[in-house]
């Protein structure tokens, strides 16, 4: 465990909270939501955050963070809901959707929305026929083979197609005002902004030869966090960044789309051992929280967490699995951890981003609860 401090979970603390709420418990530090914010914001000083709501709607977060200053990067119409019951007024949101039905973009239009990214000619025809006037970011293809999650497989268009969407766009009405790019989830090299922001320049500058004057830039999300393996400070991470933003785009409204950075440490999730077994000579700890619930990172984001125990003693491989009747509901076959007993809380840092977001309440099993302190 981290040393003691008000904004860290301990396991007396998570005692009580557990007494208190139940189990399995997922709880949110406020300040340290803040400080990512603040860290971030600091690390790139000329640049507006946009959070990106997908990592984890819960309301708190979203209250936090719009306290905090933060835009915000919605991709639904519920989400569009959550962020204005923030405090995010319409100026405050981007609509990043890359395929949308026509009463999606009709209600992001009549809740006053103005900025959409699009990356292909049938969603800025959609775009213009039901939200006329638009302004509109064309989404770069960017593959990053330093990422987590490579984004660029299903999204983005090339580099050879950004000039006609922009000319499209101006054709039917719109507003074509920049561009944007995501560098993949969980992104390990920095220099893989640096390259797409040099991309993106030769971009602008081919747009103004064509007069069309582009005026904002998205550079997405993507910044790593550690899990098991510790990463680049951020503040490190964005020195080449904010080095290349400066060089390529001082004059432009620059913009970033942070969602796992600023909320994946700022959550502890608490479980409880409910049950144990020896199996081939195996430990086996059974736990009411798993696959189909918080842990659901593991299967769409590809996700490693530290699994946290108070008791001392001589370490042994276990396994740990989930609450649901189904045998894929298994978490761990590897871990090592000393011995556990039936109503021992373990402790799961880093279980911010994508998690609740993604988890299920199969088998009529409830999500777990958020709780701020």
């Amino acid at each position: 465990m981290r040393g003691v401090r008000n904004d860290l979970l301990t396991f007396e603390h998570a005692k009580r909270l557990a007494k208190r709420h139940g189990t399995p418990l997922l709880a949110l530090s406020r300040s340290v939501l803040r400080e990512n914010f603040e860290s971030l914001q600091k690390s790139l000083p000329n640049v507006t955050l946009y959070y990106a709501i997908k990592a984890n709607p819960h309301r708190e977060v979203l209250r936090l963070l719009r306290g905090a200053g933060s835009h915000f990067d919605v991709s639904s119409m519920e989400e569009i809901r959550l962020a204005r019951r923030a405090g995010a007024g319409p100026e405050d949101l981007l609509y990043t959707k890359p395929f949308n039905k026509p009463e999606e973009l009709r209600f992001a239009h009549e809740a006053r929305l103005a900025w959409f990214v699009v990356e292909n000619e049938g969603e800025v025809a959609k775009l213009a026929a039901h939200a006329p006037g638009a302004s509109v970011l064309v989404r770069l293809r960017v593959s990053n083979k330093d990422a987590v999650v490579d984004l660029s497989y299903k999204f983005g268009a090339q580099a050879d197609d950004v000039l006609r969407l922009l000319q499209t766009a101006r054709r039917l009405k719109l507003k074509p005002r920049g561009l944007s790019f995501h560098v993949g989830s969980q992104c390990t090299n920095p220099f893989a902004y640096v390259d797409a922001l040099a991309s993106c320049r030769q971009l602008f500058n081919l747009a103004a030869s064509k007069r069309i004057i582009l005026d904002t830039l998205d550079i997405g999300g993507g910044f790593p966090v550690s899990y098991v393996e510790s990463v680049m400070p951020i503040e490190r991470f964005c020195e080449p960044i904010a080095e290349a933003i400066e060089k390529y785009f001082d004059q432009t409204r620059v913009i970033a789309e942070p969602g796992r950075f600023l909320v994946a440490n700022a959550v502890w999730l608490i479980t409880q051992v409910i049950g144990r077994a020896k199996r081939g000579g195996v430990p086996w700890y059974y736990i009411d929280d798993g696959l189909y619930g918080s842990f659901s990172g593991k299967l769409f984001d590809h996700c490693e967490y530290v699994i946290q125990s108070e008791r001392d003693g001589e370490r042994e491989l276990c396994v740990i699995a989930g609450p649901t009747c189904d045998s894929f509901d298994v978490l761990y076959t590897d871990r090592a951890l000393p011995s556990a007993e039936i109503g021992d809380l373990l402790i799961v840092p880093g279980m911010g981003a994508y998690t609740n977001a993604s988890a299920s309440t199969f088998n009529g099993f409830p999500l777990a609860r958020l709780v701020a302190f």
